[in-house]
């Protein structure tokens, strides 16, 4: 929404006049009272000195986290570094395994050839020069076995990291590879074609020669036959016709399975040469053996290079874990002190807090019910994977950081609790408790004490807090009431005049009114009351703890 009004600008000298304010609020100078002896100091701490130390502690606290910080990112960078070497050398080893494999298969399929080739060569009756010339080229096909100390430097070759030189060798290897892969898987389609017709074959005549034996046998047995025939009797001629003829059609079969013999020989010849076919496309597939060894011996050469480079980063991976493990024994002994001067000075607090007559741990739940901000530093449990002085370190700073809780909550406690007198110069008249009237001599009961000072002085609030009321208020004359928090309110009485008005937020030390006389009131004092949960307090129990220590 646009108004008329101007926006409002701030020069440079309003900003820093603001600035300085906020600082003089927050770190306004404080006095603190000392005893010693008997005797009572007051030592001024200054907002500039105020400002040192509280620089001092974020400075502490911040570095405290950044270096946590630098050694978690640090172990999660060496943690993805060996996962990668790991992945790397899973790739490599594959690899190598599937050449192994291809060249099993090779020496197998070629194996086979060869002896598909002694057998035809048997039966076609080539010469032996022929066959000793085939076994050299079924020998130059198969090429050198591969070396079984490859695939032992594969197990033993460790993790290696994969650099793009290496990906991009590996990948250009993976295509050849499944390229001689599918001309070995034609080629074996091939062979397996020829040796399954081969086979039929080689049924086909088993079958023909046994019946020529078979028909040899029988043409035996009808010679002794006819032979006995004649011997024994010249009338059986019928029966010799008989056999005759049968031989006659054995003769005609014996010429069919001859002719079907040369039939099987043709192709047999046929099958030579589609087999001499196959021989050459194995001298094409020996080349890119030989090719691909050629680049398998590049990519071993490249993988012990990075063997190398592993051995050295898995050095100075143990230099940094030895520094880690010392900057984190350092880390926890630092931890472990800030923790005992915390202790210290909490100690020291609760001791405060008891001499005024309040609960410490009611006070401590009453101000962590008031917070309305959660904080805190990321503390991960120790059992989760930490060696002893990751888990020192990490025990020390959750107890520090308890420490700090309960220190914090403590100073919020403080804030609330007036420590100090509400005059600078008085003496106590009438005390907290039983008493006499000064008006009438009756017994009464007194539920604050009586401050007789000079008329007119200065009474100042003895801690930050809210005005409730100001203003006149019965026999108490004027009235000053204020809320500090945490049910806690102190009441100033019998004023001349009153400073301050309902709402009004005051500091420690702010002026609420001036000394007077006002009300039921003998002479110029300052009714002073201390009240917890609307429960009077002897306030002497406050002005007594606030000599042990600061109150801001």
């Amino acid at each position: 929404m646009v108004t008329g009004k101007n926006p409002v600008k701030f020069s440079p000298h309003q900003f820093g006049t603001r600035i300085a304010a906020s600082v003089s609020k927050h770190f306004s100078p404080r006095e603190l009272i000392v005893r010693s002896d008997g005797k009572i100091k007051y030592v001024r701490l200054s907002t500039r000195s105020q400002l040192v130390g509280a620089t001092l502690f974020g400075g502490i606290a911040i570095l405290s986290l950044a270096t946590s910080i630098g050694l978690a990112m640090q172990q999660v960078t060496l943690h993805g570094r060996d996962i990668a070497v790991r992945e790397a050398e899973g790739a490599y080893t594959g690899l190598l395994a599937e050449v192994s494999d291809y060249f099993d298969q090779f020496k197998g399929s070629t194996g086979k050839l060869g002896d598909d080739e002694a057998y035809l060569l048997g039966l076609s009756g080539e010469d032996a020069g022929m066959r000793d010339g085939l076994k050299s080229i079924a020998t130059q096909i198969e090429g050198p076995a591969p070396v079984d100390g490859a695939v032992a430097s594969k197990a033993a070759g460790g993790v290696q990291a994969e650099d793009p030189l290496r990906a991009k060798l590996r990948d250009a290897l993976k295509n050849r590879l499944l390229a001689f892969d599918s001309d070995l898987k034609r080629i074996a389609a091939r062979n397996q074609s020829l040796t399954n017709q081969i086979a039929d074959l080689k049924s086909e005549i088993r079958g023909i020669e046994g019946d020529r034996r078979r028909m040899a046998s029988e043409r035996d047995e009808l010679t002794a036959l006819l032979e006995q025939s004649r011997q024994s009797n010249g009338g059986l001629a019928t029966q010799v016709a008989d056999l005759t003829g049968r031989l006659t059609n054995l003769q005609r079969a014996h010429q069919t399975a001859t002719q079907q013999v040369a039939s099987l020989t043709a192709k047999v010849g046929s099958l030579q040469g589609e087999l001499q076919m196959a021989q050459a496309s194995n001298a094409d597939l020996s080349r890119q053996v030989a090719q691909t060894k050629l680049a398998l011996t590049t990519v071993i050469n490249q993988r012990n290079t990075l063997q190398l480079g592993r051995s050295d980063l898995g050095r100075t991976i143990d230099e940094l874990r030895d520094k880690v493990a010392s900057v984190q024994e350092s880390q926890a002994n630092f931890v472990a002190s800030v923790t005992e001067r915390t202790r210290n000075s909490l100690e020291e607090m609760e001791k405060t807090l008891v001499m005024t007559g309040l609960d410490v741990e009611s006070m401590i739940a009453a101000a962590q019910t008031s917070e309305v901000g959660k904080g805190g530093p990321f503390l991960p449990d120790p059992a989760t994977g930490a060696n002893e002085t990751e888990q020192k370190l990490l025990t020390n700073v959750a107890t520090l950081d308890d420490e700090v809780g309960r220190w914090e909550k403590m100073q919020v406690v403080l804030r609330s609790v007036p420590l100090a007198a509400p005059v600078d110069h008085y003496y106590i008249s009438s005390g907290f408790g039983a008493r006499v009237d000064p008006f009438n001599g009756a017994r009464a009961r007194h539920e604050g004490l009586d401050m007789v000072g000079t008329l007119r002085s200065d009474v100042l609030a003895t801690a930050p807090g809210t005005v409730i009321h100001a203003g006149w208020k019965g026999n108490y004359g004027r009235v000053v009431e204020i809320d500090h928090g945490l049910g806690i309110h102190t009441l100033y009485a019998h004023l001349d005049s009153v400073a301050v008005k309902v709402g009004d937020v005051v500091d420690y030390r702010q002026l609420v009114g001036k000394l007077g006389s006002s009300g039921r009131s003998s002479g110029p004092h300052c009714h002073y009351e201390v009240r917890y949960n609307d429960k009077p307090l002897d306030p002497m129990g406050f002005l007594k703890a606030g000599r042990y220590v600061f109150k801001g």
